[in-house]
């Protein structure tokens, strides 16, 4: 089967590897139709997320058909249609123990597509517990969101939101800022949304949630919310990890702050008022709490349309393309500013549905 295979920085390629095989008795091998791009891969490829062990294959948002199931298998059969939580936990471990298993300090050798092979590629190895089986109108492009949208609602949960009367924001139109503004919508909260980049606005002016508004610059969208750029928020997603600092010194008294973006940047908040003013700086990633079951549950109820947020289908084959579009050039071994309208970008490894 083919696979797609990290190097090292800029050094990623189609390879024929090994078809799998179930090892222990609750391991599910498993066919795979396809597999979304996620920013962990872009900042892998490029380098500016550093992570991943040479000789792994990328990807881990994913959903196939099981092909093999292992001994101890009693939940799963060949031909189940399946969405994979790659987000693998002991339960053992201090971390575990604590309740905080995104950081299981098993993580080095079990993190698919950063240190155990993901998911671009015909097969994946699972295990038993981390599967979820597809009801059948649930396709496997919505399917794939599942992973992603689970590390919205873990970030979601951390923000503790108890009133939906609350001035709100998330700052980039990429897929996590989408699914960061639709999840705030189910939880009845109105944020708006700042983008600069034309191409990203082009797609999410028409993929918003009802009466969310998108603006250029964070002072055009407080001038245009709420008449004036000193008013101050209660809440602020920042998907960029540019904005740190802007948004932290526009924080309202009892002010949150969540970053989601794995950038390699520094910032310098003023200590004082994170005390003077009761602010929170929150980070989160990975699924956590049940998350990404009850993610699957809104796509598979239609309470967040992850459909609508599917800009791209490439094959396999054409992985370079797919990476080009969201400004991941691995031809030319560079970062390229965005110019197609687009959002979620997934790839087809098979025709399967």
């Amino acid at each position: 089967m083919l696979a797609l295979k990290y190097h090292q920085a800029w050094n990623v390629r189609i390879q024929q590897v090994n078809p799998l095989f179930c090892v222990e008795a609750d391991d599910v091998v498993v066919d795979i139709a396809v597999c979304g791009i996620c920013g962990t891969d872009v900042g892998i490829i490029t380098d500016s997320y550093p992570v991943a062990v040479s000789g792994t294959t990328l990807g881990h948002e994913t959903a196939g058909i099981v092909a093999q199931v292992g001994k101890g298998v009693t939940r799963f059969q060949v031909g189940d249609r399946v969405v994979i939580n790659p987000t693998y936990s002991c339960g053992h471990c201090r971390m575990c123990q604590i309740g905080n298993p995104n950081h299981c300090e098993k993580k080095m050798g079990t993190e698919a597509g950063v240190s155990y092979d993901g998911a671009f590629a015909g097969q994946y190895l699972a295990k038993e517990n981390l599967l979820i089986k597809l009801d059948e109108h649930v396709s496997m492009e919505d399917a794939s969101l599942t992973e992603p949208l689970s590390c919205t609602l873990t970030g979601v949960d951390k923000l503790g939101i108890t009133h939906t009367n609350i001035r709100a924001a998330v700052a980039g139109a990429g897929p996590m800022g989408m699914l960061y503004i639709w999840a705030l919508h189910e939880r009845g909260v109105k944020a708006f949304m700042v983008e600069k980049n034309e191409s990203r606005r082009q797609f999410a002016k028409n993929n918003l949630p009802p009466e969310c508004q998108l603006y250029s610059d964070f002072d055009e969208a407080l001038i245009q919310e709420y008449g004036d750029t000193a008013m101050l928020l209660d809440l602020c997603v920042d998907t960029t990890g540019q904005l740190t600092e802007y948004i932290f010194d526009h924080l309202a008294p009892g002010g949150k702050l969540l970053n989601v973006a794995l950038k390699d940047k520094h910032s310098s908040l003023d200590i004082m008022k994170i005390a003077d003013k009761s602010l929170s700086v929150i980070g989160s990633i990975d699924s956590l709490n049940n998350s990404f079951e009850r993610a699957y549950a809104m796509i598979r109820d239609g309470i967040i349309p992850v459909g609508r947020l599917i800009s791209h289908v490439f094959d396999l084959k054409d992985y370079q393309q797919a990476f080009l579009t969201v400004g991941c050039d691995i031809a030319a071994k560079t970062q390229i500013p965005l110019s197609t309208p687009n959002c979620k970008v997934l790839i087809r490894i098979s025709d399967l549905k």
